[in-house]
């Protein structure tokens, strides 16, 4: 179909964002980089974990001295930026990606709640769609696995040790990725892990509304009944983003659903070299605090 002239126009727009972005970034690797620099000095002869928890304090502080997190974030959204020192002896990448834009799967525990009622509709018709298109040999079986571990009495949740899974809900793609193997198993149903369920649901309790912006081309297209290859040639991520797409074809949506602002919740990897050697950690950042960091050791 023709494009509206508002949608090449928006993505020369998107463009220019983009580029102005990445300068304002470059600014703010020099800042890291310093910062960097001097402590690799000092901590050249202690273990990688030890190095790891240096630069995670060291990126927590600067990621906290900058006022805007929308440009940060979605900056980090595009693509991992690689920081160096002048002598490129220290090489890092610094990555992230938004948390809260999908439909959080623990809105199907929500049936009974009248006033959050609408946010367990569209749930359970994102998970509705998904169990159809890919006919899932058992979907009741999956949505009564997801119901447990999202109650209170969760006997399922104790099986894993990893202090992220304490609280109350699924709140991390880790602990999901257990209920569908767990399903996968029992229902002798390998169709599940192919479903591309992180472009679809987000598996967070820390937030209550959906970074529309930020959604995948997938979900959009579920979400809004439409052909995804419509949706994957229109459908540019970013600022004001759902807003654009649904007045563009006349579609409409709860704003107490979708976020009307930017939503702080965002996942972040840093992967760098210790004694020649590849090394990962990640950490969250939410709603102004970050925490979770998680070492994952040599790669």
């Amino acid at each position: 179909m023709d494009k509206p002239w508002f949608y090449r126009q928006r993505k020369g727009i998107a463009l220019l964002i983009t580029l102005i972005t990445i300068a304002v970034m470059m600014v703010l690797v020099g800042t890291l980089i310093s910062a960097l620099g001097s402590v690799q000095k000092d901590s050249r002869n202690t273990a990688s974990l030890l190095q790891a928890n240096v630069y995670y304090t060291n990126i927590v502080n600067i990621f906290k001295k900058i006022k805007d997190k929308e440009l940060l974030f979605s900056t980090l959204y595009l693509a991992p930026i690689p920081f160096a020192t002048e002598e490129e002896n220290l090489l890092m990448t610094v990555g992230c990606r938004p948390l809260a834009n999908g439909i959080n799967i623990n809105w199907l525990g929500l049936e009974n709640d009248t006033k959050m009622y609408p946010n367990y509709a569209i749930t359970q018709k994102l998970f509705d769609a998904v169990s159809a298109t890919y006919n899932l040999s058992d979907p009741v079986m999956l949505e009564e696995m997801l119901l447990e571990a999202i109650g209170n009495d969760s006997g399922f949740q104790q099986k894993f040790h990893s202090r992220l899974l304490q609280k109350r809900g699924i709140i991390n793609y880790q602990q999901f990725a257990h209920i569908l193997e767990r399903y996968r198993l029992e229902a002798d149903d390998p169709v599940v892990t192919a479903i591309p369920w992180e472009k679809l649901f987000s598996f967070t309790t820390e937030t209550n509304v959906t970074d529309g912006d930020y959604m995948s081309a997938e979900a959009v297209s579920v979400l809004f009944d439409m052909e995804l290859s419509v949706v994957e040639e229109e459908w540019i991520a970013g600022s004001d983003a759902l807003k654009t797409f649904t007045q563009s074809y006349g579609l409409e949506y709860d704003k107490k659903i979708f976020s009307q602002k930017f939503v702080e919740e965002a996942e972040c990897e840093v992967t760098y070299r210790y004694a020649d050697e590849p090394y990962r950690f990640t950490f969250v950042y939410s709603q102004g605090e970050v925490k979770h960091f998680e070492f994952f050791g040599r790669q």
